[in-house]
């Protein structure tokens, strides 16, 4: 119950996170910042505590994916001095402690019984972005020290010290997840599609504040898609196949 109404508030209010997501592609507003922080909000956040209220017995990546969003967020208010940042840092901070405290039984199971598993594919394909992903995160948290007038501020946020945040946990997030097998496929499906979604409104808007460029933008769509299909890939291959078919 309480998993669902935090995702909501991260949907909606205060966390804007559909609503930012709404005018991605409307020429009035940043689109590419506008999907920043909607798909931190959404797909990181907000379908975190989803999963939880849904199936609140396989807890763990959901879990692993709220601290790593804390701390990214964390680490971004410090690093572009966003102080008004540590408000949804302790927002997220007491939720998150909240489903911990109360999922602790099903975390402390899936944590005693998990098997540890490392995903070659996986962990080749994050590893090649670490460095890009750094590179725009820092570039984000300098033009918000910088204050820049092309930004847009949500709740006193400039939202470009939650972009640096957002691509701070897309470097970190697929490299966990490609050395613990536990938390895939949540956490790098979220990660694929905040990946390609953020790199498609950047190609459609290259101009707009926070765009990667073309190159860029067209890199980080087929990065997020790889991580899509190299996930489902690592799936279908770790399903043991009918005795019947192996005769064949």
């Amino acid at each position: 119950m309480l998993s669902g109404l935090f995702a909501v508030s991260w949907f909606v209010l205060p966390g804007f996170g559909v609503i930012d997501l709404s005018v991605t592609w409307n020429a009035d507003w940043p689109q590419v910042l506008e999907a920043g922080w909607g798909l931190f909000a959404t797909v990181i956040v907000g379908a975190s505590f989803a999963r939880l209220a849904v199936r609140p017995g396989e807890a763990v990546p959901a879990v692993a994916q709220l601290l790593a969003a804390s701390g990214c967020l964390a680490v971004s208010a410090v690093i572009a001095r966003e102080i008004d940042l540590l408000f949804l840092v302790a927002l997220l901070g007491l939720q998150t402690t909240i489903v911990c405290g109360l999922l602790r039984g099903a975390l402390r199971h899936e944590t005693e019984s998990r098997v540890a598993g490392v995903s070659p594919t996986l962990l080749l394909l994050a590893g090649v972005a670490v460095v890009p992903w750094l590179a725009y995160a820092l570039r984000m948290w300098s033009s918000n020290r910088d204050d820049r007038s092309d930004g847009d501020v949500t709740l006193g946020i400039d939202h470009y010290s939650v972009q640096g945040a957002l691509a701070l946990v897309l470097a970190l997030l697929p490299l966990w997840a490609a050395l613990r097998g536990d938390l895939h496929p949540f956490v790098v499906v979220c990660s694929g599609v905040a990946a390609s979604y953020l790199g498609l409104v950047s190609l459609a808007w290259p101009d707009a504040a926070g765009a990667f460029g073309q190159a860029w933008s067209i890199a980080a769509v087929a990065w997020g898609l790889a991580l899509l299909v190299a996930t489902f890939a690592d799936r279908i291959g770790a399903v043991p196949l009918d005795p019947d078919r192996r005769r064949l």
